[in-house]
């Protein structure tokens, strides 16, 4: 049996109602979320304070005494996370439960990459002021009144209700447009699908908060897929992902034509609208140069949700691949910074955007999604285990110099990628060729 978690996305309309039964106008709702948005901000830019400190202090720790502090010996908690709702829960008004959940996932997103960030690789997170409110799943109540659906919130202290005057907890109607939707949430209201941390934002294009609900259940219809059994997949300039199971000739292409020609062809249609800007109509002359190119840069809202819509297709594609070929655990390479000219498609595309839509796709169908170094994955032969940066002489081309092995490079790749341990392995066969370089050059 395997649990499925999913997210169904739904805009609300503030039901507002004081004590008294009166309504409470939906700007004044509006105010206290906006402020529940920048205290969000404001807790996850003090969580990410905090553990750079620890691990700074940490690291000095270590130095001056050859062993590691224990947090709770020096906050009086197992972890930041536990300091960090202490100090945060004194100074904002944001639900305790919903502000546990922040700083949880705070602190997970930054231990993953914390190595990175320590080495330079990558920046210390920061929150910008648009973050969503994070929702712990006993925050949410789902009332069904008069064949329609509403959603009670609770986003403040109980102590913060009385000060605004509310009845209860945020009331707002769910705008449920398909059965689909509805179906989902007379199963989550019958309990037959749990309700899990959620979040809240806002969509400016709707001018309207939005419910990212989400919620699982167990799916007795999903093979058993084996968890030894892996799929590689690699994010590539040529060809935005290929995936195939190590010693496998099968393999998984998309190739990268479609989104080349879509921005072609948009690139080339902003450029246009542009030039058209030097002799457009009395309308727009006279409000400045934003006002008179703002069709052209409203073209990135149209590249983006191309890149959301592509992403989601590949996404699905490759996870309906591996289910068929059995595969539990899916492996793919980190992308940490991708800066070189060569890799300038890559850059532009949103390949985190694409990794994360893989991850939450795999994680539906019970898939274990693991992530691996990069490096030289697509230098080492999958044939014999040689590793040399000429062995791909192009990008599309892979040839072994010591075996004579020749494949499509990015398949190559992902039969590396598609190895357990591969940084191990990789490591290991380095030591072997320069040891036998050593004892080629004494005698």
């Amino acid at each position: 049996m395997t649990l499925l978690v999913k997210v169904v996305k739904i805009h609300l309309i503030s039901e507002q109602f004081d004590k008294a039964g009166n309504r409470i106008d939906y700007k004044e709702v509006n105010k206290i979320l906006w402020e529940l948005q920048k205290q969000t901000r404001e807790a996850k830019n003090k969580t990410v304070q905090l553990l750079w400190e620890w691990n700074n202090f940490s690291s000095d720790y270590v130095k001056a005494s050859g062993i590691y502090p224990k947090a709770k010996d020096i906050f009086g908690y197992s972890s930041v996370h536990g300091q960090a709702n202490k100090e945060l829960r004194t100074k904002l008004i944001l639900n305790s439960s919903n502000l546990s959940t922040t700083t949880m996932d705070v602190c997970k997103i930054f231990n993953t990459y914390k190595k990175e960030v320590w080495e330079g690789k990558r920046s210390v997170p920061s929150y910008k002021s648009d973050q969503p409110l994070d929702l712990h799943k006993d925050s949410i109540k789902l009332i069904y009144e008069n064949n329609q659906f509403y959603v009670r919130l609770a986003l403040l202290k109980k102590a913060e209700f009385a000060k605004y005057g509310f009845k209860d907890g945020f009331r707002f109607k769910m705008q449920v447009k398909d059965n689909s939707t509805k179906t989902i949430l007379e199963r989550c209201f019958d309990e037959v699908y749990k309700i899990n941390a959620s979040k809240l934002l806002y969509d400016q294009k709707k001018k309207m908060w939005k419910l990212n609900l989400s919620y699982s259940f167990d799916n007795k219809n999903i093979s058993e897929l084996d968890k030894e059994k892996i799929l590689g997949v690699d994010v590539g300039v040529n060809c935005p992902l290929v995936a195939s199971v190590f010693g496998d000739r099968d393999r998984f292409i998309i190739k990268g034509g479609e989104i080349e020609k879509f921005r072609k062809s948009v690139e080339a249609r902003r450029r246009s609208m542009l030039e058209q800007t030097k002799y457009c109509g009395d309308g727009r002359i006279g409000h400045g140069r934003k006002k008179r190119t703002e069709p052209a840069l409203n073209i990135g809202d149209k590249i983006a949700r191309f890149r959301d819509t592509t992403n989601h297709k590949y996404s699905r594609a490759l996870i309906e691949y591996a289910v068929k070929k059995g595969c539990g655990t899916i492996q793919m390479e980190k992308l940490t910074g991708i800066t070189s000219k060569s890799d300038r498609f890559l850059k532009d595309w949103t390949y985190y955007d694409l990794q994360t839509k893989i991850e939450n796709k795999a994680k539906e169908v019970g898939i274990n999604v693991v992530y691996i170094a990069p490096k030289y994955t697509s230098q080492r032969c999958s044939n014999c285990g040689y590793i040399h940066k000429d062995n791909r002489p192009n990008q599309a081309k892979f040839r072994c110099l010591k075996c004579d092995f020749e494949s499509n490079a990015d398949y190559n790749a992902s039969q590396n990628i598609g190895i357990k341990n591969i940084a191990k392995i990789i490591e290991k066969d380095l030591k072997k060729q320069k040891s036998e370089v050593q004892v080629n050059e004494n005698k």
